[in-house]
C-alpha cells in the first residue's frame, strides 16, 4: 500500500520537476500541495504546468480482497468514491491531483479515471454505476431496503423508448428498482422499492413494506441484515459528486516501485 515513503518519493519527485512543496496535515487538506515554478512540468512528455498540485497518497481499499473480489461489489482495490471525490475536490482548488500509488493501486485508479471516466462501463451513453458510500435517502425521510441476505448490486441506465433512459438497481437478474433517471436519485418516491427503514425515536432501526406495514424492529444493521433486510446502496453518479467542475484534466498519477517514482499516468497515457 501507498506509505508515508512513497509520499515522500512523490514529494522528491515534483520537486525535481520544478515544483515547491508544502506539506500538511490539516483536516480536509492534502497531503501535500506543491506550487509550480517557471518551466515545471510532472514529466518531460507533457507541457508546462501552472496549476498546483494537490499531492495525495492514494492507498488499497480498506476492505480485503476474498475471494477474487473486493467488498462492496467492487472488483478494484480501489474505492471510486475516493478516486472521484479527491480530483473533484483539488478541481474546485484550480489544483491537479497527483495521486501517489503503486503499480497495482495506480493501475485500478487510472482505471475508475479512465475507461470510461469515473463509471464501471458505459454502452452507447448508458452508464453502469459504481457503488457509492451513500444509502438511497427516499423522499418520506426514510431510506431504501431490500430482502435479501447476500446481495449482489448493481445500478445501471437502461434505454427506455426513444433516446430515454431509466435508472434501475438490481440484485443479481431481480429488479430491485426503477427510477426515472439518475436525477430522481436526489429524491426517489417511496414506492419505488419495496422496503424502508429509518432510525425511529426509540433509537431502533424499523423496517417496513411499501403500504406501510411495519415488517420488524432491529437494535442494530447486523440484526436487520441477519433477518434478511439490507439497505441499498446508493450508485456513485459523477455528476452528483463533481457538479459543473470540469475534472477531465484535473488529475495525474505518480507511480512509486517501493523506491522511486517511476513514470506517470494522465489522462492520455
Amino acid at each position: 500500500m501507498a506509505t508515508m515513503d512513497s509520499l515522500a518519493d512523490g514529494v522528491q519527485y515534483v520537486r525535481s520537476r520544478g515544483f515547491e512543496v508544502t506539506r500538511s496535515t490539516e483536516r480536509g487538506e492534502p497531503d501535500a500541495v506543491a506550487t509550480p515554478l517557471d518551466g515545471a512540468r510532472l514529466s518531460d512528455s507533457l507541457p508546462p504546468d501552472d496549476r498546483p498540485l494537490a499531492i495525495e497518497r492514494l492507498d488499497a481499499a480498506e476492505w480485503a480482497a476474498v475471494g477474487g473480489r473486493y467488498a462492496r461489489g467492487s472488483d478494484l482495490p480501489v474505492d471510486p468514491t475516493t478516486v472521484l471525490e479527491r480530483v473533484a475536490g483539488a478541481a474546485r482548488q484550480d489544483r491537479r491531483c497527483l495521486f501517489v500509488a503503486t503499480p497495482t493501486v495506480a493501475e485500478a485508479a487510472h482505471e475508475v479515471l479512465t475507461d470510461p471516466p469515473f463509471v464501471r462501463r458505459a454502452t452507447d451513453g448508458h452508464r453502469e454505476f459504481y457503488r457509492s458510500h451513500d444509502r438511497v435517502h427516499l423522499d418520506t425521510g426514510a431510506l431504501a431496503a431490500w430482502r435479501a441476505y447476500r446481495p449482489d448490486y448493481r445500478w445501471e441506465e437502461v434505454p427506455v423508448g426513444r433516446g430515454n433512459v431509466r435508472l434501475v438497481c438490481y440484485d443479481g437478474e431481480d429488479v430491485v428498482a426503477r427510477l426515472d433517471s439518475v436525477e430522481t436519485l436526489r429524491a426517489p418516491p417511496a414506492d419505488a422499492f419495496p422496503f424502508a427503514y429509518r432510525r425511529a425515536a426509540d433509537k431502533r432501526l424499523h423496517v417496513s413494506a411499501v403500504n406501510g406495514q411495519l415488517l420488524g424492529v432491529y437494535s442494530s444493521y447486523r440484526a436487520m441484515r441477519r433477518a434478511g433486510f439490507d439497505p441499498v446502496p446508493a450508485p456513485l453518479v459523477p455528476e452528483h459528486v463533481v457538479g459543473d467542475v470540469d475534472v477531465r484534466d484535473a488529475w495525474a498519477i505518480a507511480v512509486d516501485d517501493g523506491e522511486r517514482i517511476t513514470r506517470v499516468l494522465t489522462p492520455d497515457t
